[in-house]
């Protein structure tokens, strides 16, 4: 059953939220309501709708009984105090709050520039300098808030909303490579500026549910070259052209629009393919589902050739969503594989430990929790650093052996 969540009430059982569990402040895909509080929780979010299953928990107040306002609830969930507060105090705006204030501010400018760019005008892009700043500052803040509020789009809002959570994520990324803060500013306005060019791609080939037919395909896939030709002249960064015209790139040379490889894509290139599709993925579209994050970065560390694996690693460790499958250094300093996603967290999935850092030495195999009251992961690791050539059969092997077998594990690092 689908209802307004100003209507939830303590002792629901939530199926889904509006936008999806990342939008969720809960991170998790199911919850039972235990308290007024969660329900604020959700109000305050700006989750409008969720699925309820009355089989599992309370259904909705009788129609008489009026829905709950954020107001409400926020009072119902506050403890009583024995002295009244002498004044009333206004609720201090949480990052979600300020990450919706920085959508709407993006709003205008984008669908601005965006008319500037169908009617073939040059881009003011100096007009995008206080939106970078602003983003940059809810990235500090909260990098997770931002990209929470770009995924409560609807289809209409998708491009412009996309390039606000590109440049998000270049900010973000550029920061964790410790980028200096000039290359961060200017990557952020790339993010803004890099599909500039489906300005020109008409709105029912960029909306279409089905497969794109050959001349459709070839419209879509010169976006790049029609958005670098809509930022020359005047004083656009150099950084800014280079990700419009090379996003799609592929790093084995098999992308478009000029199929360049290796080193030959720069930096900032490389880094925009990643961001780009990793938002793509994790989206609604009109054609296909949102990929869950770690789903999405799994799919996207098979698509050998496609991503510099370098940093596609270095992304997956700022986003901090490590895949199945993933090698992972544990606080205790010892290095586990990754078995599945986190139901109620994504960053805390459950690992299967085997092998010590200090000591150098292989441990008996023990499945391990990575939230807050177990051993959280620290970051990433390259298999191939530690175990060489025989990683690709000591990861199968880990996948495949029950926890107290650790004999696979020996024979396939050739003990």
């Amino acid at each position: 059953m689908t209802i307004k969540t100003s209507a939830a009430r303590p002792g629901m059982y939530v199926h889904a939220v509006e936008g999806g569990w990342m939008a969720s402040p809960f991170w998790r895909k199911h919850l039972v309501l235990a308290s007024a509080r969660d329900v604020a929780k959700l109000v305050e979010a700006g989750i409008g709708e969720i699925v309820i299953d009355t089989g599992k928990g309370v259904g909705p107040l009788a129609p008489a009984s009026p829905p709950l306002s954020v107001a409400a609830a926020v009072e119902i969930a506050a403890p009583i105090s024995a002295t009244p507060p002498s004044r009333t105090r206004r609720r201090a705006a949480n990052e979600l709050d300020r990450a919706r204030a920085v959508v709407e501010q993006s709003r205008a400018a984008m669908l601005r520039m965006f008319a500037d760019a169908r009617m073939g005008h040059a881009i003011d892009h100096g007009a995008l300098a206080p939106l970078v700043d602003s983003i940059t500052e809810s990235v500090a803040r909260d990098q997770r808030a931002l990209l929470t509020v770009t995924r409560l789009r609807s289809k209409d809002e998708y491009t412009w909303l996309h390039s606000v959570a590109v440049g998000a994520l270049l900010i973000g990324f550029a920061r964790h490579l410790g980028l200096p803060e000039a290359d961060v500013s200017d990557l952020g306005l790339a993010g803004l500026l890099h599909d500039i060019g489906k300005m020109a791609v008409p709105s029912a080939v960029l909306e279409k549910a089905g497969s794109l037919d050959p001349a459709e395909l070839a419209l879509v896939r010169h976006h790049p070259e029609k958005g670098h030709a809509l930022l020359l002249g005047g004083d656009v960064p150099e950084v800014v052209r280079d990700v419009c015209l090379h996003h799609h790139e592929r790093v084995d040379g098999r992308g478009y629009p000029f199929g360049l490889a290796g080193e030959r894509l720069s930096l900032a290139a490389r880094m925009s393919a990643v961001c780009d599709v990793y938002d793509a993925v994790t989206s609604q579209r009109p054609y296909k589902r949102p990929w869950a994050p770690g789903e999405a970065l799994a799919r996207m560390q098979s698509w050998h050739g496609h991503f510099d694996p370098e940093l596609l690693a270095a992304f997956i460790d700022h986003i901090g969503i490590h895949p199945p499958g993933a090698l992972v250094r544990l606080r205790s300093n010892r290095l586990a594989l990754v078995l599945g996603t986190g139901a109620d967290d994504p960053t805390a999935p459950p690992v299967r430990a085997f092998f010590d850092i200090p000591s150098q030495a292989r441990l008996p195999l023990t499945d391990v929790a990575t939230d807050a009251a177990g051993d959280p992961i620290l970051g990433g690791e390259r298999g191939a650093y530690w175990f060489g050539m025989s990683w690709d059969g000591m990861r199968a092997a880990l996948l495949a052996v029950d926890r107290d077998d650790a004999a696979p594990i020996a024979r396939a690092a050739g003990a």
